[in-house]
């Protein structure tokens, strides 16, 4: 069995773009622009290249720093459908066939953030990693290929020097509503498209970061002129201001005059590129 992690980067409906390298710093350049609309995954992928069936279950990130024991962290996953080799699982347990594979998309940026804060060490160490029924330990990546990740980090991009507040607060919604076995399992609330338009239009009426409550005003407004409904927007509105406050050293201009100045970032060189059959 071979256990492979790689950077990724899903711009839902258009493309997952994945370094297939297996290390995890990019760069930014070759392939145009990146959607504003984009969050940073790690692609697990898990090959049977052997002639019997296997199982494989928990698949998670292996995280160690120098001096503590280790440990494993299975974070929120998301499931794509229709992306050739390349689509995802939300399952947990997952029978793979001789010569087959499967690959999982693993939320890795929602748990590195606490585990980057609390480190005392200078970075922290990521692989992938996956149980095979059956077998005591797991199994995991190269090691040669460890994620080394430093504490200050805050993207795979290592010429990327800022990033998009819509960003930031977009990828909270993505979180919400596209993640999990089931994504958009709440038939009432608005699709994400939508929620990317009313979050945008809020933030516009804005020439810098609003208040909270400011905030959650102009979401409810706007809301109102889209007939949709604006709880979602304003229930995620504190991981929002949470996810703005620890990226606020790297955070780019308020985006109030256009949709260019909600962009950010450009796809890396070297990298493969999937789109969406």
């Amino acid at each position: 069995m071979r256990v492979y992690l790689n950077a990724a980067t899903w711009e839902p409906n258009a493309r997952l773009t994945t370094n297939n390298t297996g290390k995890w710093k990019m760069k930014a350049g070759e392939f145009g622009r990146v959607s504003k609309e984009n969050i940073e995954l790690a692609q697990l992928v898990v090959e049977n290249p052997g002639r019997t069936a296997i199982t494989v279950h928990r698949p998670s990130l292996a995280i160690s720093t120098r001096g503590k024991k280790g440990y494993f962290v299975t974070p929120r996953m998301f499931k794509l459908e229709n992306y050739g080799s390349d689509t995802a699982t939300a399952e947990t347990v997952v029978r793979i066939d001789p010569y087959d594979r499967v690959t999982f998309l693993l939320d890795y940026w929602s748990v590195i953030h606490s585990k980057l804060d609390n480190s005392q060490n200078k970075r922290i160490n990521v692989r992938g990693s996956v149980l095979v029924a059956g077998r005591k330990h797991p199994r995991r990546s190269p090691r040669r290929l460890t994620w080394k990740i430093p504490k200050e980090a805050w993207t795979a991009y290592t010429d990327v020097r800022i990033l998009s507040p819509f960003t930031v607060m977009w990828r909270e919604i993505c979180r919400s509503h596209l993640g999990g076995k089931s994504p958009n399992r709440n038939e009432t609330s608005p699709p994400v498209s939508v929620l990317s338009g009313v979050l945008f239009e809020a933030m516009r009426k804005f020439e810098e970061r609003p208040t909270q409550e400011d905030f959650r005003s102009a979401i409810k407004e706007v809301a109102a002129e889209w007939k949709v409904s604006h709880l979602p927007l304003q229930i995620a509105s504190f991981r929002m201001y949470e996810a703005l406050d620890w990226n606020r050293e790297n955070l780019g201009p308020w985006p109030h005059e256009s949709a260019d100045s909600a962009s950010v970032n450009e796809a890396p060189p070297g990298v493969i590129e999937v789109d969406r059959d």
